[in-house]
């Protein structure tokens, strides 16, 4: 974990124990997993990652599916209902901009993620969707979310979303995206 900061307090990654570190300017840079009871834990109220996961928590599911403003264009929600499909359909991707703030409403779904950094894309790199898609790695670890999980993923950290848990299903998440300013992540 790389980090720069005055307090800390001990919290869970993945549910084991860590030591998670609270700072005006900079945040965790390294991807979150875990429980939305659980999100105090990891960010001041004056973070745009704790404003994130604040939508997300008091987001009325009666809402339709879209897009919602949050703070202009540096931080919004996608709210979307779809079916997972198998990881072999879906391919890993990265942001350069925008962190991810992943939350499932309904149903279940794997997220997979890989830390290589030596991933080779195979598309372009798009401003408008911020995403470029890369070749698989030769091995990931999945991220098994269910309603009430979150998950951090910040800029240039793999990940495969919207693959199977035991089977298709109906899911319903949000989407939280954050542009982060990459000069306060170190």
């Amino acid at each position: 974990m790389r980090y720069s900061g005055e307090e800390s307090d001990f919290g869970l990654i993945a549910g084991q124990p860590t030591l998670a570190f609270h700072r005006s300017k900079w945040e965790l840079n390294t991807m979150i997993y875990d429980r939305l009871e659980n999100f105090g834990k990891y960010f001041q109220t004056e973070s745009p990652l704790f404003s994130a996961l604040s939508f997300a928590v008091e987001f009325d599911p009666s809402k339709p599916d879209g897009r919602y403003e949050i703070e202009s264009e540096r931080i919004y929600a996608l709210v979307s209902s779809y079916e997972t499909s198998p990881a072999s359909q879906n391919r890993f991707e990265i942001h350069r901009k925008f962190a991810d703030v992943q939350v499932v409403i309904e149903g279940e779904e794997k997220v997979e993620v890989s830390l290589s950094s030596q991933l080779k894309s195979v598309t372009e790199y798009s401003d408008a969707e911020d995403k470029v898609f890369l070749e698989s790695p030769r091995d990931s670890a999945s991220l098994v979310m269910r309603r009430g999980d979150f998950a951090v993923i910040y800029p240039n950290e793999a990940h495969r979303p919207n693959c199977d848990v035991h089977g298709k299903l109906q899911v319903r998440k949000i989407v939280v995206k954050v542009r982060m300013n990459l000069e306060e992540r170190f």
